[in-house]
This record gives C-alpha cells, structure tokens and sequence, in this order.
C-alpha cells in the first residue's frame, strides 16, 4: 500500500498502531497515540499533521521477515486508510544472540517492535523513541549503503543510546533497531512482560498454605526464641533458602523446566532462554508475596505479642529487631509449607498465573513441536530395527 497522505501532497499523515490484546501492548499503544503526535512533528516533520490511530489485533507469530504479521498490518493499513502502521508485540525476537527491538519495512510501510526487547523499566519513553526513529526510516527511508557516520547522523535525539540502528543483510528488513545489552535487557522484558506479581492472588494454594503455616509459627515461643538468637548472615540464608525451595518446587513439581541437551543445537538458546526467564519470573513473583506475607506478619506481631509476653520467653531486650526478625523467620517457615500447599494447584494454573498469554502459547507450541519430533524419531528407531 502506499502512503496517502506523504505521496499526495496532503497535509496529514496517519499512522495506525496495531497491538496484541494483552496487558502491556494494548497499554503501550494507547501511550504512543499520545506521545506520538508531537515527537513526529517535532523531530521528524514538522510541515505535516500527524495523527496515530490505535487498533487491537491479534498479532500472529511470524517468520524472521515479520512476513504474516506484516501481511496483516496492510490489511488493516487498507482498510482504515493508514499510511503506516506500527505492529506492537510483546513475542520475542531474536537474530542469534541479538535481541531485536524493531524492524521496518519500508516497501510495506510497516514497522514491527518487540516490548520484551525494551527491558523492565522506562518502557514508555524507549518505546515513542524507538517508534519514532522506525517511522522516521519509512518516512524518509534511508539507504542500505549507509555507513555507520550516516546512521549516526539521521539517528533521532530521542533515541536512548542503549540501542543500535542498523541495516541487516536481510530480505524484507530494511532498517534495525536492536539492543546493545543483547540477553540480558530481552530476559528482564520477558520476566515484566509475565507481570510476576500477579503470582501473588494467582495460585491461592501456596498462599493459603503460608498463611496458615505463618499464623501457627507467629504463636510459638520456641520460634521467639529462635528468630531472636539467629544471627544476621544466618537470617538472610534462612530467607534466601525459603524463596529458593519455593521457586524450586513450582519449577520441578509442575514441569515447568525446559530440556535442553535432548532439543536441537538451534533450539538450546532458546530453551535457555525460556529456564531462565521462568526461573527469574517465579523468583520475583515468589518474592512478591513473601514481602506481603512478611508485612502481614509483622502487623499481626506487632499487635498480639506484647514486649511483657516476649521479654518472658527471649533473652535480651525486646526491641525493634525483635519485631522484625521473628517475622522474617515465621514468614520463612510458613513460605516452605506454602511450597507443599502448591502441590494442590494444577500445572495449567500455575503456568496461567507464572506467564502472560503470549508466552504461554510459545512454550506450548515449542513443547509441541519437541515432542513431535521425538515421536517421530522414535517411529524412525522401530522402523529401522524392524
């Protein structure tokens, strides 16, 4: 399709974004068609009116040319009169080791971007930028002769300096935008694209079992009497360990760890991958509520234990240290029964309340296809022995 507004001469130019129907894209969106309008006019052109129309759409998984998403967004660009359209996903995307935060094609008046390539923080202000400059390049596209002084030079201010444009030896991309912290900042945008703090009210099982446990333990003076004789470096292990088994048990107990040897050398990244934004997700998700838990406890503490019913059972002093660590060791003890009380919780729900819908349809289909090819192999090995 072509551009009404730029190749007629017209004043205005729309730009149609298209987002995933979940959380941070449908968000993300509706940031950019406010922000949007004035970054273009100031910093790409200023002669025309620019207005940003927001759709959601559910974005299909696509080949490294973005080939069926892009298909789509034209026919969203015919329909509605767009003259560019800005897919906004929150899939992965990766070339080798490098994660990729947009790709334009300017043929097709189409920019794609990646939220998790964003990372965890700021993503509102990285994502106008990035957009921007990938609009810029349709808008005025450049050459794929450019060297690095000419990108350089058509880079826009407002670009975070966290990111590379770049012009990839590849058909159907005509401009990058990739991360220069690679791994690292793809993995922190999964985990927040996963929203670990839903953890919390989402399995009801563990929470319930730690509760439970922790109002037992806050009653007992011989937990007093340990929590006050511990010492720091002992507290912090005790803590560390009580996060660790919780995590560990929701990874092995519902089969949520990827094999990597058994998968093809193509494959092993991304099951890496995959482990370890689970095993970061439920790390923070399984902290968020041992936080909560722990302020629960301490309020209750602070209310039913009096300094005259303490000071009898402990040695020492009754103070504010008191207060605090007998929590931290009831919350601690109650995080490991939790752990056991998630046995009751079903592995679809846990993968509901670990992962966002997206990343639950990509491990499902990866699951799938690995399990398809050992089917097939092992069809392969009977044959060949019969």
């Amino acid at each position: 399709m072509t551009g009404t507004g730029t190749d007629n001469g017209e004043s205005g130019i729309t730009v149609g974004v298209l987002t995933d129907p979940v959380a941070m894209p449908v968000l993300i969106g509706g940031q950019l068609a406010q922000d949007l309008p004035q970054i273009l006019s100031d910093h790409v052109d200023p002669t025309r009116e620019w207005t940003v129309q927001v759709r959601q759409a559910r974005l299909p998984p696509s080949d490294s040319r973005h080939t069926a998403m892009m298909e789509l967004a034209q026919t969203e660009m015919e329909e509605h009169g767009w003259d560019i359209a800005v897919c906004v996903t929150d899939l992965p995307m990766r070339s080798g080791k490098q994660a990729i935060v947009g790709d334009v094609n300017n043929g097709r008046r189409v920019v794609v971007i990646s939220l998790p390539a964003f990372g965890a923080v700021n993503l509102r202000r990285r994502a106008r930028a990035v957009v921007a400059q990938l609009i810029a390049e349709v808008h005025r596209p450049g050459t794929p002769e450019e060297g690095i002084e000419q990108h350089a030079r058509r880079r826009l201010p407002v670009l975070s300096r966290r990111f590379q444009r770049l012009t990839p030896d590849q058909d159907g991309v005509d401009a990058r935008i990739s991360s220069r912290w690679g791994s690292s900042q793809l993995l922190l945008g999964m985990v927040r694209a996963n929203r670990p703090w839903r953890l919390v009210w989402g399995l009801t099982g563990p929470l319930v079992g730690a509760f439970a446990f922790s109002a037992f333990y806050l009653i007992n003076s011989t937990v007093w009497e340990l929590a006050t004789t511990l010492s720091l470096w002992r507290m912090v292990l005790t803590v560390i360990g009580a996060l660790a088994v919780m995590t560990g048990w929701l990874v092995v107990y519902h089969h949520l760890w990827e094999p990597v040897r058994s998968r093809p050398r193509g494959e092993r990244e991304e099951a890496v991958l995959f482990n370890a934004s689970t095993v970061a997700t439920l790390s923070a998700g399984v902290a968020f509520m041992y936080i909560g838990l722990c302020l629960v406890n301490l309020t209750a503490g602070l209310v039913l234990l009096p300094p005259g019913v303490l000071q009898s059972y402990i040695a020492g002093s009754v103070g504010v240290g008191t207060y605090v660590s007998i929590p931290l060791l009831v919350t601690s003890a109650g995080t490991v029964a939790g752990a056991i009380g998630s046995g009751f919780e079903s592995e679809d729900s846990v993968r509901n309340a670990a992962f966002s819908l997206r990343e639950r349809e990509r491990r499902e289909a990866f699951r799938e296809k690995h399990e398809q090819r050992q089917q097939a192999e092992g069809r392969y090995g009977e044959n060949t022995q019969e």
